[in-house]
């Protein structure tokens, strides 16, 4: 299996967290008044715009460390699946129960699972055996 040497699977992945880094942008962009649902709390107004960039960059420093297999990312993207599934867990305890947030944690789960399972590719260096060549002493 050719993907699993280059991981060509991760690229990808690491592909469409570019694209939802973008796309975030561009919705926090055009929607500034969105309140942002965050650990059970929406957070509106001027001051929220900051807190909602947090997703973008998140998002993009995923997808940048995936592109490159950086070990990093598998760290942060696992850390950031924690996260994003506390949240919308106490989200829906807040807000009442959603489908779209149940298919989010859904998904999420599912993509920590794999992450987990490739985690061989964000490794610094693959494990290599060498022998070291025996030199013999001479006496002179």
């Amino acid at each position: 299996m050719r993907s699993a040497r280059i991981g060509l699977d991760i690229k990808i992945l690491g592909g469409l967290f570019l694209i939802f880094g973008t796309v975030d942008l561009v919705v926090i962009a055009l929607f500034p008044a969105y309140a942002f649902k965050l650990f059970g709390v929406a957070v509106a107004g001027p001051s929220s715009y900051l807190i909602k960039l947090h997703s973008p960059a998140v998002h993009l420093l995923i997808g940048y460390g995936f592109l490159w297999l950086r070990p990093w990312a598998w760290g942060l993207s696992l850390a950031y699946a924690g996260f994003g599934l506390v949240s919308e867990t106490m989200n829906q305890l807040s807000f009442g129960f959603h489908p779209v947030r149940s298919a989010f944690m859904a998904t999420t789960m599912l993509f920590a699972a794999y992450i987990v399972r490739r985690r061989a590719l964000f490794m610094d260096e693959m494990p290599t055996t060498t022998h070291d060549t025996q030199v013999s002493e001479e006496t002179h």
